[in-house]
């Protein structure tokens, strides 16, 4: 019993010692402080990029997939062109447009017919009316009032057509003559025109009352062109590339404008191919290149 007291008068005064350091030590200590992990934009960037490279590792595994499963030779090309796109495209890398854009140095611009000397089979009269038909053509088909103009325009670049075939000979308009080279920028001007109906705001203007009658006119205008020059000409390439998209070539026609960046007007070529990858349904890019077009001050 003696021994068992010891021990609890032990413990007692052990209690007693140390209490008051406890306390002290407990009063002392500071609080711990919980810092929040701060989010970066350049944190959030990384994982945007994570993400694309997911999302490009599962396309390129469905374009794959889809290409073996194709039918037709048609849809092996266009499987094929997304799937050159995607390998090449690496999320966050996307380029711009080409400052020197567009190189004009190897394109042949429309010539002039008031600057040409006047074949000896056609009347002065006649040509006077030639030149001031494509004077009035070149004063409203400009890029900043076609959509406005293009009731006036259709019509205007179809009797042109009309008059220069009607007016030159076979020989004069064989292509790449300066009169052939005249008479192909007609009927690009053309094509072009009639394609820009298919807009939204100028079919919501100006509505296609005869979709048949419509698709005959676009075609025969493209076809006119290409009879004409050949093969697809760099000069007349966004019409090409209008017709591509049209006909469900989306693929085709992202690569046919990667192809001609260098000829093309920066503006419509950021547009174009934000367009395009929007049509494709390709987000993660679609996002990119739209980030590009407003980056470059551009408007729809």
């Amino acid at each position: 019993m003696n021994l068992q007291a010891s021990a609890r008068h032990l413990v007692s005064v052990l209690l007693l010692i140390t209490a008051p350091l406890m306390a002290v030590a407990t009063s002392a200590a500071p609080p711990i402080a919980v810092t929040p992990i701060a989010v970066t934009p350049i944190a959030v960037a990384d994982e945007g990029q994570m993400q694309a490279a997911r999302w490009r590792k599962q396309q390129l595994a469905t374009v794959a997939s889809r290409m073996e499963q194709a039918e037709t030779d048609e849809q092996r090309l266009e499987f094929a062109a997304r799937q050159s796109w995607l390998r090449r495209w690496s999320p966050g890398e996307m380029p711009s447009a080409p400052k020197s854009a567009p190189d004009e140095s190897e394109l042949v611009m429309e010539p002039l017919l008031k600057a040409l000397e006047r074949p000896a089979n056609i009347s002065k009269e006649n040509w006077k009316r030639l030149i001031s038909l494509q004077s009035s053509l070149h004063a409203i088909d400009t890029d900043d009032e076609r959509k406005e103009n293009l009731r006036q325009i259709i019509p205007l670049a179809k009797k042109y057509e009309r008059e220069l075939t009607t007016a030159l000979t076979d020989e004069q308009l064989r292509f790449p003559s300066t009169t052939g080279w005249v008479l192909a920028h007609a009927r690009y001007r053309l094509g072009r025109a009639l394609a820009y109906r298919e807009l939204p705001t100028v079919r919501e203007a100006w509505p296609i009352a005869e979709p048949i009658l419509y698709e005959q006119s676009l075609m025969a205008a493209h076809d006119s062109l290409l009879k004409l020059t050949g093969e697809s000409r760099t000069e007349f390439i966004l019409l090409d590339d209008r017709m591509l998209r049209r006909s469900g070539a989306k693929g085709r026609a992202l690569e046919l404008l990667e192809a001609n960046k260098a000829f093309i007007d920066p503006k419509w070529y950021l547009k174009k191919r934000r367009d395009l990858l929007q049509e494709l349904g390709w987000d993660p890019p679609y996002q990119e290149a739209a980030t590009h077009f407003t980056q470059a001050g551009y408007v729809d």
